[in-house]
């Protein structure tokens, strides 16, 4: 980069950081996405305008992940560029037309301004709530042109933070299992399936990743040892540890919400029991005790209950358990065989896979048993998790041939295929939040 270059890009950052004044949001609920009438709102997002030399690949890579995030939110309409107003303009405070954009339809102005200098990169957005004719919020990105699509999950991330005051969801990771390699080993990619990368790569066959509960490390099943085992690999620094050994089974593990336990599948007497370690892997607690198998725990956000898959009734069915009085009740009726059960981040429904018609489909329920809702319509869809904003589910679907990630919302929004391998793609495990 040239002297020259470093000095306009420095008196262009200088000339910004002026007349922009960044915004901390009002504090105002303007889309509850609790309310069970949401709808959609018409979002007008005009061409990224250039506040100084970019080059148009940056441009167009931050155009497409910010109009796929926002897409993915399903709570906007993006309203056509052809119909807009103000084109070949930065929106400002100052040359906002308000009259001209509620004229076709517009609700939200999402603004966006890009420099970049060298390796250098400047994102900006504005907001805006046409309806009522104000400025919303406003904030400033830097980092390196490799940080162009973070900088526009983190624009999207604020834009929903601001609008419904929940975070969003598009700097989260998924952790999946794939045979891409010929055996099966555990991947992480971003939560759209960019970034994909290998987590194990063992030649063995690894399965039922599951996060931590500050999503610094991941536990799986792996048999390399020709025993079903539990690992946990952390990832950064990356390093792998063997939690449990116990000759049987170790598999399907779940996290307490607290990290102090891990609820794990093990071998009882004759059949596969509920088990809770300690972090460490060690002082097996039997949780369950029956004839019948039980199979993926998973744990209600405050710790109080584990919902767990048994078969005692005949069939695979849902069931949930009291921690403190270890009274049990079957949650799902319908159905002859359901499994998978995840419990939204949320609290409020459960979601698992439910055969029906001779395939599997993603269903959701509330943990009393009521509101039973079928989500998927086509394939097998299988292996449901929570995004940690409990809006959005990951799952594992071969209704284009072989298995792939999709997301959709917990309504039945979309899906969005994320996965486009040749390979099968399945057990999805969507990250907590990331720091």
């Amino acid at each position: 980069m040239r002297l020259s270059d470093k000095v306009y890009f420095m008196v262009l950052l200088l000339l910004i950081a002026v007349i922009f004044s960044p915004s901390a949001g009002r504090g105002i609920i303007y889309i509850d996405i609790d309310s069970p009438h949401i709808r959609k709102f018409y979002l007008a997002l005009p061409e990224i305008k250039e506040l100084g030399s970019a080059p148009r690949e940056i441009k167009k890579e931050i155009e497409k992940t910010l109009a796929q995030d926002l897409t993915i939110s399903n709570l906007f309409y993006l309203m056509e560029r052809e119909r807009l107003p103000q084109k070949g303009v930065y929106i400002t405070e100052a040359t906002v037309d308000f009259s001209a954009w509620t004229g076709v339809g517009a609700e939200f102005l999402l603004s966006v301004g890009l420099a970049a200098g060298g390796d250098k990169v400047l994102t900006e957005f504005r907001l805006f709530d046409m309806i009522q004719g104000t400025y919303i919020a406003g904030k400033r990105y830097r980092g390196s042109q490799e940080d162009v699509r973070t900088m526009a999950h983190r624009v999207a991330d604020e834009v929903i933070y601001q609008l419904t005051g929940e975070r969003g969801i598009f700097q989260t990771k998924i952790a999946f299992v794939s045979n891409r390699t010929g055996n099966k080993e555990i991947y992480l990619m971003d939560f759209d399936g960019k970034n994909q990368k290998p987590i194990t790569d063992n030649g063995s066959i690894n399965i039922t990743p599951a996060w931590s509960p500050g999503a610094k490390s991941l536990l799986y099943t792996c048999f390399r040892r020709r025993n079903p085992d539990l690992y946990q690999v952390f990832l950064s620094p990356r390093r792998t540890i063997l939690l449990s050994a116990v000759t049987g089974l170790n598999a399907a593990p779940a996290w307490s919400p607290d990290g102090k336990s891990i609820a794990v599948m093990m071998r009882g007497n004759g059949s596969t029991e509920i088990y809770l370690l300690n972090p460490r892997g060690k002082k097996p607690s039997r949780l369950t005790r029956s004839w019948a198998n039980k199979a993926s725990p998973t744990w209600s956000p405050d710790g109080k209950q584990i919902a767990f898959v048994s078969d005692r009734s005949g069939s695979p069915q849902i069931y949930i358990m009291d921690m403190p009085n270890g009274k049990i009740r079957r949650l799902t009726y319908g159905g002859r065989y359901n499994c998978s059960p995840a419990w939204s981040p949320k609290g409020d429904r459960i979601a698992f896979a439910g055969q029906e018609g001779g395939r599997f489909h993603i269903c959701t329920i509330k943990p009393d048993g009521t509101q039973l809702r079928r989500l998927t319509r086509e394939g097998n869809n299988e292996h449901p998790s929570w995004a940690p904003n409990g809006r959005h589910i990951a799952f594992a679907s071969n209704r284009r041939g072989n298995y792939d990630i999709y997301i959709m919302t917990e309504d039945g929004g979309g899906p969005w295929r994320v996965t486009a391998s040749r390979a099968n793609e399945t057990e999805p495990a969507w990250s907590p939040w990331l720091k």
